[in-house]
Order: C-alpha cells, then structure tokens, then sequence
C-alpha cells in the first residue's frame, strides 16, 4: 500500500496552494472588470471603503483602512478626484481635516462595480450551505490572526464590537446576537465591515474572541 504522508506536502502547505489559485481567479477577474472602470484595485478599494462609511473619513484614516502609507492614498484619492469620483470637503469632526465623500458618479460606479459578476463568488456554488458557512467562519478566524499579527489593517468586524454576543443561545441556527440590532444571528451574517461597530477595548475585544473561538459544546 502506498504511503501518501511522506509523499505529500503538509496541510497547510496544500491549503495556502489552493488559495493562492482562488485569489489569483479573483485577481485576473477584478482586474478585467477594473479595466473597464479605469480603476485599479486601490481605487476600487477607497470607492467601497468611503461608501461604507456614514460618518466622514479623512486621508489619515483611510491609510490605516488600507494598511497603505499616507502617500500611496493620497495618489490614488488624487486620481478617484480626477475622474470625478470622489471629492473632499472639510470634516465635520475636525474643520481643520479634510473628508472624502462620493460624488453621484462616484455613487453610480459603486453600484454598477457591484453589480458586476464575482467568479470567485459563484466558485462558491460548489460548496453546500452548510459549508459556506463554516468556510466563511474559518475566514473570519484567519482574517482577525492576520490583523493581530499587523499583516492586514484592523477592520469593523462583528467579532470586535461591544454590541456583539457569541454564542447568546449555543446549538440554535442563530447563535448569536446583536444588541444594537436587538436581532439573533448565524455565522452567516458576521460582518467583516460594519458602519455600525463600536469596537472594545482590548481587554473586551479579546474576552469576547475567547468565546466567539471556543465554541460550547453540548455538555456545556
């Protein structure tokens, strides 16, 4: 009998493989739909990024968004002005600072870039629900490791929000909770950006991990 352990790179290893292949699907993909827009992925990034948000969002702020230096925003922002995307006004925090917002063609590109097909979304198709789901829980794992570890900015994630409660009601399709909502929810609707998130501090955000990544199991 053939031996495959020996033979066979570690999980890990096969695992970063198979992303790599469905990020480079995403990449060409993005990079075709981007092309028409005359967008390149950064621009794309900021028009999601201020059309998000609810409150106004400066240069500084957008940077750490991105996980970008100041310069490389400040570029792209110049270049979302150019076509006529966005446009700065003054913050209504801080009359000294200067916002961005969408302009109405800016708004009508969000809208037309989402609308676009997402082969990376419908390679989904393959999976179950049930498996979509837990895919998209595991994501939500790595992705807040990889923000831990300074390797992606910290976003508005339901996992870092005061109102967020894990596991409120273990072993029901809607586990947990949202108080602002005052609505049950499934690992479905975790939110990787909310408008919404009051983050804890970290002594709150990591009591709050602790129970969102430990499960209870039935005897408990």
């Amino acid at each position: 009998m053939l031996e495959f352990n020996p033979l066979s790179v570690s999980l890990p290893q096969a695992l970063a493989s198979a992303l790599r292949r469905l990020a480079h699907l995403a990449h060409t993909s993005s990079w075709d739909q981007w092309a028409v827009q005359r967008l390149t992925p950064t621009q794309r990034r900021i028009l999601d990024v201020v059309a998000s948000r609810r409150e106004s969002l400066t240069l500084s702020a957008l940077a750490r968004e991105l996980g970008v230096t100041p310069a490389t925003a400040s570029d792209s922002v110049g270049a979302l002005e150019s076509k006529g995307l966005v446009q700065k006004r003054r913050s209504d925090v801080d009359g000294r600072a200067l916002a961005l917002m969408l302009t109405s063609e800016g708004q009508s590109s969000v809208t037309a870039l989402a609308a676009l097909p997402d082969p990376l979304q419908n390679a989904f198709g393959a999976l179950t629900a049930a498996e979509q789901e837990i895919f998209y829980r595991s994501a939500i794992k790595m992705i807040r490791g990889l923000q831990e570890t300074g390797a992606l900015p910290v976003s508005r994630m339901c996992v870092r929000c005061r109102h967020f409660e894990p596991f409120r009601t273990p072993g029901s399709a809607y586990p947990h909770y949202c108080e602002l909502a005052s609505s049950p929810l499934a690992d479905r609707h975790l939110r990787l950006e909310c408008p919404e998130q009051e983050a804890g501090d970290e002594e709150e955000q990591n009591l709050l991990w602790e129970k969102f990544s430990s499960p209870p199991t039935a005897e408990s």
